[in-house]
Formats: C-alpha cells, sequence, structure tokens
C-alpha cells in the first residue's frame, strides 16, 4: 500500500498501526503522534513539520529526503531505522525515566543510520549509538553527551563545532578532516 501527496490528519494516525506502507510527499504537519506505530514503512521526502511526538514506534523505517527537525524524539522507539538524506536539524534525541522531568536513562539507537543526513544543531543525550552509520552527515554544532559509539562510523562526517562529552569511544572510525575539526573543536590549534 502506497499514499502520495497525501496530507493526514491527527484523526487519521492517532492510536494505528502501519505496516509495510510508503508514503510519498506526504505531510504531517502539526500533528501528535500518540500511540502510533510504524513498521517497516518508507517515507520518501514527506515533512513532519511541527508535530509533537507523544508516544510513537518507528521499526524497519526508512526516512529518504524527509523534514524532521525540531522534533523531540524523547517519547518513541526508533529500531532499526534509516535516516539517510533525512533533513533532522535541531532534535532532541533523549530519553527521561518514566515520571521524571530531568532524570535520563539509555535511549537505545543501535543499528541505525543517519548516513548524508543533516542533523545540525541537534543533541543525542545517553544514547547507545553502537554501530551506528553517520558516514557524510552533517553533525555541526551538535551536542553529543554520555553517549555510547562503541564502532560507530564517522567518515566524512562534518563535525565542525560538535561536542563529545563523557562519551566512550571504542574503535570508532574517522577520517583525517574529522580529526581535524574534532581537535579545533576542542580548543587545539594545528602547525
Amino acid at each position: 500500500m502506497s499514499f502520495k501527496r497525501k496530507i493526514f490528519a491527527e484523526k487519521e494516525i492517532q492510536g494505528k498501526d502501519f505496516d509495510d506502507i510508503t508514503f510519498e510527499s506526504c505531510k504531517f504537519n502539526g500533528l501528535t503522534f500518540k500511540f502510533t506505530n510504524f513498521n517497516n514503512c518508507i517515507f520518501d521526502t514527506c515533512n513532519f513539520s511541527e508535530s509533537i511526538i507523544e508516544s510513537a514506534s518507528f521499526s524497519g523505517c526508512k526516512f529518504p529526503g524527509t523534514k524532521l527537525s525540531f522534533l523531540d524524539f524523547g517519547n518513541c522507539s526508533i529500531i532499526n531505522c534509516d535516516f539517510a538524506k533525512a533533513v533532522a536539524e535541531n532534535c532532541i534525541f533523549q530519553k527521561l525515566k518514566l515520571g521524571s522531568k530531568s532524570e535520563k536513562r539509555n535511549f537505545d539507537l543501535r543499528n541505525c543510520s543517519f548516513s548524508e543526513a543533516d542533523l545540525q544543531g541537534s543533541v543525542f543525550v545517553w544514547c547507545n549509538l553502537e554501530n551506528v552509520n553517520f558516514i557524510g552527515t552533517n553533525l555541526e554544532g551538535v551536542v553529543f553527551e554520555r553517549c555510547n559509539f562503541t564502532k560507530t562510523n564517522f567518515t566524512e562526517a562534518k563535525i565542525k563545532g560538535a561536542s563529545f562529552t563523557s562519551c566512550k569511544i571504542k574503535d570508532t572510525l574517522l577520517d583525517v578532516n574529522g580529526f581535524i575539526d574534532l581537535g579545533i573543536s576542542q580548543g587545539f590549534r594545528l602547525e
């Protein structure tokens, strides 16, 4: 099943399960996603602007060319998703402990891909980013705090101004340009 250029209303998505559906150039603008589940769906050049994710899950989904900027993914589950070429500027990837407004817990994003995505200004707090692919991704100004980067791939990524605070870095891939950008963002100077 597929939808092309459809403008969705809140009543069409709340409390619904979507399996193996392709959404092409669809608009989900200004919607509240509540008890909505997407499994193995493709969102090709869709728009989620001004939406709120209260309780949703995305499993095995792909988002090529989709606008996801300014979204808070804290109240959603993301499993094995491909955000390649998505525009997700100024997003928040952090989970809070149930009933808490400030205590954080682990956000498992293992095996997701963000290759060639635009994540400028986004925030990742206490995220498990093991085996995550950031190849060619724009990570300028991104904040990573207490993240796990075991076997994460940052080759060809733009990381100027990105910060990595209290992160676990093991077998993490970074090319020469990324190494230089990282050093400069940490206050080092190249002579």
